[in-house]
């Protein structure tokens, strides 16, 4: 029996698909949905005077603008816990930072979801996540089944 499903969105039409088809197939269905939005941060790499890359030092972001794109995946978050809310779906929603393919691969594991579903590829408002080579390395990496909803 499937109980906790991880739906990982960006806001594209990808994952609104793929949020419409987890309303259908779990609607009433007693399971817990964890919306996951991963924020790619931008990275600044040092690089030595004789212009290699410095690999051991990666500076973060400014804070600012930390701030901005994570106010942005709690606006997208909200948006479309509403969705699910309407379809009597128990959810809580979740900001990671990072990476998305290993953000996802993560949470899937350290939460102990029984499904991920997620769209096949996208664009959404936070500059692409569900790329397609994102889907693909969850599909390959994750412990426990991937239901990946076909874009238009």
């Amino acid at each position: 029996m499937i109980e906790k499903v991880l739906l990982p969105v960006d806001g594209s039409e990808t994952a609104k698909k793929a949020v419409d088809f987890a309303c259908k197939l779990l609607e009433n269905s007693g399971c817990r949905v964890t919306l996951l939005a991963v924020v790619e941060e931008p990275a600044y790499a040092a690089f030595w005077s004789d212009g290699m890359i410095a690999p051991e030092v990666v500076l973060p972001p400014p804070e600012e603008l930390r701030g901005e794109l994570e106010r942005r995946a709690g606006e997208m978050l909200v948006d479309t816990s509403k969705i699910l809310e309407e379809a009597g779906l128990e959810m809580e929603a979740k900001v990671r930072f990072g990476n998305p393919a290993p953000e996802i691969l993560k949470e899937a594991e350290e939460g102990g979801y029984d499904l991920v579903i997620m769209g096949s590829h996208g664009r959404g408002i936070l500059g692409g996540f569900l790329l397609g080579s994102v889907s693909n390395r969850v599909v390959h990496h994750a412990k426990c089944p991937v239901l990946i909803v076909r874009g238009p």
